[in-house]
């Protein structure tokens, strides 16, 4: 079979990560792009769109694919696959950017750039959602009126992308799939999943991705209450309310000076008491989220961090294994309470497991590659 290029453009919450993927054959291991950049957003999307076109334009302009694979982060209860774009299925992301602000409007642009640039070459949409279709009822529906539900109020879980790499990549690594296994995506974006026998039974994030755990500048899950108290006792408005729980709470919020982990760490180790309570709360958040991942489960075999904060902060990782350590979890190495220096985020790192021989519980940090999870479902279609 002649040799498939596909480009991938994998959007967070505060870059976009692009890549080219040349494969011969449906790869089964991770194989590593051909080509790789990644392009720093979070202010330029929403301030000068135009700007944002023409840094992606100055990127993507000479490279050679047959198709591009993005990343999309609601799905709703329509998508539970990899599909192709057409002028519908925008139609639908866009309808769908409410329950995901900070990110399915600026994927829609993302898609309509590369239409004007590539009107020829076919684009796949790979949903954040999907690898949470086999949520049981339990775990997605939620104990509101049940005409919710008819209209696709329901818990949905996103990161499906990351978690669906971490479960094989597990498996290749322990020689065998975990049966009971928790998944900490830990990144800008935060969320966890129970994962069984390779599928998801449970996560945090719901019916978007606010809820769940504390964030870079995400708040999680809060009282509802609490939100109509504002809203009705101190008129905030819903724009007012959306702006505090998505762009100014989580690490943000508390620290008041940074949502970055690695400043935050810095700071705390200089004594900076709203540093340090920001810690303090994303770890008690953290840990009790985990525990409810780890009773969905009925227990535990494996615990795996990834994505930047997972795969780069060991103060974070050995906060959580020593609040766990009832449970039999023992880390190989400690590196001390607090970094000495700045920690390095970024920088691939070799996965491995980091658990002593004595844990009772396999625990690994794995670098998360969403991209080539994203290029080999688009493979499936463009070799139909």
């Amino acid at each position: 079979m002649a040799k498939v290029k596909i480009l991938v453009l994998n959007s967070g919450s505060s870059s976009v990560k692009c890549s080219i993927f040349d494969f011969s054959h449906f790869p089964e291991r991770f194989i590593e792009p051909a080509w790789k950049t990644e392009i720093g957003w979070k202010n330029v999307r929403k301030a000068e769109p135009r700007e944002w076109e023409k840094k992606l334009r100055q990127e993507i302009l000479g490279k050679t694919f047959d198709c591009v694979g993005h990343r999309i982060v609601h799905g709703g209860k329509k998508y539970a696959e990899t599909v192709k774009i057409d002028a519908k299925l925008k139609k639908e992301i866009r309808s769908l950017s409410t329950l995901a602000p900070l990110h399915n409007i600026s994927e829609l642009g993302n898609i309509e750039i590369l239409e004007k640039l590539f009107p020829n070459v076919p684009q796949f949409a790979v949903f954040d959602t999907a690898f949470h279709r086999t949520l049981p009822k339990a775990a997605s529906i939620y104990p509101g009126p049940y005409a919710w539900t008819k209209r696709g109020i329901r818990r949905y879980g996103f990161h499906g992308t990351s978690f669906q790499y971490c479960a094989r990549r597990a498996e290749e690594m322990l020689g065998e799939m975990p049966k009971r296994m928790v998944v900490c995506h830990l990144g800008s974006g935060a969320s966890l999943c129970a994962i069984l026998d390779g599928q998801s039974i449970d996560t945090t994030m719901g019916f978007t991705p606010l809820e769940g755990l504390m964030m870079d500048t995400r708040s999680g899950t809060v009282d509802p209450g609490l939100l109509l108290y504002l809203l009705g006792k101190e008129k905030r408005t819903v724009k007012e309310l959306s702006q505090e729980l998505y762009e100014k709470s989580g690490l943000l919020g508390l620290s008041g000076s940074s949502s970055d982990m690695r400043d935050i760490l810095a700071k705390a180790t200089a004594g900076d008491l709203r540093a340090e309570l920001a810690i303090d709360v994303y770890l008690h958040r953290l840990v009790s989220m985990i525990g409810s991942m780890i009773a969905s489960l009925g227990g535990i075999d494996a615990l795996v961090f990834t994505a930047g904060i997972g795969e780069n902060a060991p103060l974070i990782r050995e906060s959580v294994c020593d609040r766990l350590s009832f449970l039999g979890l023992k880390l190989e190495e400690k590196q001390g309470a607090l970094p000495q220096k700045r920690i390095v985020f970024g920088d691939p790192s070799s996965d491995r497991v980091v658990s002593s021989p004595a844990s009772k519980v396999k625990i690994l940090v794995i670098h998360t590659q969403e991209a080539f999870e994203i290029a080999r479902e688009c493979w499936k279609l463009a070799t139909c």
